[in-house]
This record gives C-alpha cells, sequence and structure tokens, in this order.
C-alpha cells in the first residue's frame, strides 16, 4: 500500500508525505475502506471536495488532509465539533497473522503439564480421566515451559494445560482505572486464560503465556481468604471469578464449583461466578444459596457468532440463565463490552427483550460497560481478528490512555440501555463500569463516590 498511495498523493495533490505522515493516512484510509467499503479514488475525491487541502500547498498540505480524512473517520465526533488530533491512536498496518491458533467449540487440551508440587492433585487426575490419552508433562514450576517454547501471539489460544501450585496471587481487589468510580468487587483468582477467544478480549496483550494456567490447591485461596477479614466485615462484599479466566468454561472438568460454592455458601459475602458458557451441570446437582451469584456476559448473537468464538450462543446462555434462576440461585448479567454498531439500539434492545423472556425481573445486578481497551490490544486484535470491524468504530483515547468511545456517545449509549432495562425490570441494580462520576449520572444523581456504588450494590441494613 505504500508506493501506490504515496505515489497518488504525490501526483493528485502535489504532496510528498514524510514517513510518519504517510503512516497517519494510510491508517485513515485503511479503516475509513473498512468502515465503507470504498475504493481509494471515492477518498481521493472527496480530500479534491475540501476547500482546505486545495488552498494549501507543499507540507503544509498534510494537516487538511488529515483532518478532512478524521472527519469522515469519525462521522460522529466530527459532527458534534472539532475533533482531537492527539486523541487518534493511528497504529501502523501490519500483515494479519496467517497461523493464527483458532479455538473450538470442544476444549480438548494438546497437552497437560503439571507441577511436581501438585502432581498427584485431584485436578490432574479429573484431567486425565476425561482426556486418557492427552501426554502430560512435570515441571518443576509452569515458567519453565517457556525456556524451550518461545511465546508468541499466534500461539496465545493453542489449547495447553498448566495445572499449578499457586504460591501468592489468590485474592486481590478489582483494580479500578484512576478518577473512576469502583464498585467495592474482589477477584478470587481461580486460573489464568480462558479457552474461548472473545475479539476484543484484554488477554490478548496482557497475557505473556499460552493455554490456561488453573491452580489445583484452592485450599491455600479459602485459607487465604479467611485470614484477611473480608467475611467479617459488617457490610458483606461482591467477590468472584472470571476476571482473567471464565469460570464455568472447564467447570465440568476442573469441578471447581463443587468446592467454591460450599466454601462460600452462608458466608458474608456475595459470591459471583462469570461466564460466557452454559456449563451448569454441576451447578444443577448442589443446593443453591442465596449468596451465590451465576452471571452472564451478553451480546447480540450476531456479535456472539463474530466476535466471540468459541463461547455458547446468547440463547445457550438464556436457557442455562433459566435453569439456574429456577433452581433458586440468584443470577446476573454484564453488557460488557457494549460495541457500537449502525444497528446498535435494535441489536440491544432486541437483546435485552429475549433476556426478560427467559429470567424473571429481580436479578443480583446488571452492568453496563462500552468497548475499552489500551492501544497494544487494538494492534493485536487486529492481527489475529482481521475480519472483526469493532475497532473501526468511534475510539479515542481517553484521560486514562484507553481507547474509548466519546463521552456523548456513552451517554447516549447507557441512557439508552438503562431506559430499555426498565421497561421490563425496576428492581434489578444496574451500573457502570470502569466510569466517573459525571458519566454516572445518567443512573442518577446519587453517585458520587465509590461507597455510593457499593451500597447501591449491597444495600446496608
Amino acid at each position: 500500500m505504500d508506493k501506490p498511495l504515496a505515489q497518488t498523493l504525490k501526483e493528485q495533490f502535489a504532496f510528498s508525505a514524510n514517513k510518519n505522515q504517510l503512516r497517519d493516512i494510510e491508517r485513515l484510509v485503511f479503516e475509513i475502506q473498512k468502515r465503507e467499503n470504498v475504493p481509494l479514488q471515492t477518498l481521493i475525491r472527496y480530500l479534491k471536495d475540501e476547500p482546505k487541502v486545495e488552498k494549501q500547498t507543499g507540507r503544509n498540505k498534510f494537516f487538511p488532509i488529515k483532518s478532512a480524512l478524521m472527519k469522515r473517520r469519525f462521522p460522529l465526533t466530527g459532527s458534534q465539533g472539532t475533533i482531537d488530533a492527539k486523541k487518534v491512536f493511528l497504529n501502523a498496518i501490519k500483515t494479519p497473522l496467517g497461523d493464527n491458533w483458532t479455538v473450538k467449540k470442544d476444549f480438548v487440551p494438546l497437552e497437560i503439564f503439571v507441577e511436581e508440587a501438585v502432581k498427584n492433585s485431584p485436578l490432574l487426575l479429573n484431567f486425565t480421566a476425561k482426556f486418557p490419552t492427552i501426554p502430560v508433562t512435570p515441571l518443576a514450576h509452569y515458567s519453565d515451559y517457556l525456556k524451550s517454547n518461545k511465546f508468541t501471539l499466534k500461539d496465545l489460544k493453542k489449547p495447553l494445560v498448566f495445572i499449578v501450585k499457586e504460591k501468592w496471587d489468590f485474592i486481590k481487589p478489582c483494580p479500578c482505572t484512576k478518577g473512576h468510580l469502583g464498585c467495592g468487587y474482589w477477584i478470587f483468582n481461580t486460573g489464568f486464560g480462558c479457552p474461548f477467544d472473545c475479539s476484543y478480549c484484554f488477554l490478548q496483550h496482557y497475557a505473556n503465556f499460552p493455554g490456561m494456567i488453573l491452580p489445583a490447591n484452592l485450599n491455600d485461596f479459602f485459607d487465604t481468604f479467611n485470614a484477611s477479614g473480608l467475611n467479617t466485615l459488617k457490610t458483606p462484599v461482591r467477590i468472584g471469578t472470571g476476571e482473567f479466566c471464565d469460570s464455568l468454561a472447564l467447570d465440568e472438568i476442573t469441578g471447581y464449583t463443587k468446592e467454591l460454592v460450599p466454601f462460600f455458601k452462608n458466608k458474608n459475602v456475595l459470591f459471583e461466578l462469570k461466564t460466557k458458557s452454559d456449563r451448569i451441570a454441576n451447578l444443577l446437582e448442589m443446593p443453591a444459596a442465596s449468596n451465590i451469584v451465576i452471571s452472564w456476559s451478553l451480546n447480540p448473537e450476531t456479535m456472539v457468532e463474530k466476535e466471540e468464538p468459541g463461547t455458547a450462543t446468547l440463547k445457550e446462555r438464556l436457557a442455562a440463565a433459566k435453569k439456574m434462576q429456577q433452581k433458586g440461585f440468584r443470577i446476573g448479567f454484564h453488557f460488557d463490552p457494549i460495541i457500537h454498531s449502525q444497528n446498535w439500539r435494535r441489536l440491544y434492545q432486541q437483546t435485552i427483550s429475549e433476556l426478560y423472556a427467559h429470567v424473571k425481573p429481580g436479578l443480583a445486578w446488571i452492568s453496563l460497560g462500552t468497548l475499552r481497551c489500551h492501544r497494544q490490544l487494538k494492534t493485536n486484535a487486529q492481527l489475529r481478528f482481521p475480519d472483526s470491524d469493532i475497532f473501526y468504530g468511534e475510539l479515542f483515547l481517553g484521560d486514562d490512555k484507553k481507547l474509548r468511545y466519546p463521552q456523548f456517545l456513552r451517554k447516549e449509549i447507557y441512557s439508552s440501555m438503562i431506559a430499555w432495562i426498565r421497561e421490563h425490570d425496576t428492581k434489578t441494580p444496574v451500573y457502570l463500569c470502569m466510569e466517573d462520576n459525571q458519566m454516572w449520572k445518567v443512573a442518577g444523581d446519587k453517585f458520587n463516590t465509590s461507597k455510593d456504588v457499593e451500597n447501591y450494590l449491597i444495600p446496608t441494613a
């Protein structure tokens, strides 16, 4: 693309772009073409019709060209006023990975690695019973794998299982971006890595290890929780798995819920299992508890099919939620990330209607969060998912240096989602994820601090 575009700019505008200028123009042209499916000549004609482009000469021509392309690339934001070029992330165009590992609906490990300290663990026995022909390799420590196997992005989803003895990363408060309202959530970290492969997953830039790392020593997690004092607080806390892994995707193999639910049952916490699966067989075999919440991340079915490979369908998730509610468990939902598109209003309103066609109002909670990500995630996701178009939406660098939709668009999304939910359900707490108190005003004027949010989700007596 370099030579043809550079030559076209020179021929059509008498403008010779330097390396950095050409990169910016290339990326803008590339993303506009992805959004609109138009040929380069259409954009050249568009630029020629811009008075500011024709008026400038020489090197100064770059700025009106870039400005005109940004206005077309971000039409909604452009209609609101001037686009801040400093908030536009224009990464270099790279060739997509040709041998990216793709996930399958039914998980089968390629190889199982086990640390010597847990080589006799029930967790390993569960895996070998389920997959008796899969090789098992002992390691002193799981990180030894990288000594002879270099990690690359294409290997991220290689179905390798590492059964480990976790030593320190047991439980911690959920990190919340500075300047945003937190919700007092705690993470019970029962694994790292996921058999699913969502195009927007932050693990694509965060992980430096392939496959899944699964702890075999849940008793140490329980001891850490007992020593933490979280169970003795006057007001219960929300705690759950699902931050770095899916809570239920492999539960029929790991059997984690058989230990987690009995341990947390009737404790002074609300314990959440968060999933995009429908693997609830173990949960159906145990009695429900009022403080155990099973929750599902939701998106419209068209987005599930395109952006969430390996996961359960929307209908499968909602059917599982219905069974859990009928069983007596509390259930919750997470619309996160909400992905803006041309038809987003119709798609999400329909999804909310489908949700309440399956379950009864009065849920534990519903969270709302729009698409946001680190800059590197956009680059990595486009290498792995060249057919995805979600990062060609109107995303700008926010104060937290993450790519986000602009404030006016997020406000429209949240206001609409809350209104659609309230048409069916006036009881369930609806909260925003990673937003400041100004954005929280869409949910009411009573949310000014993180403590306000905590009290909303777990009302004090």
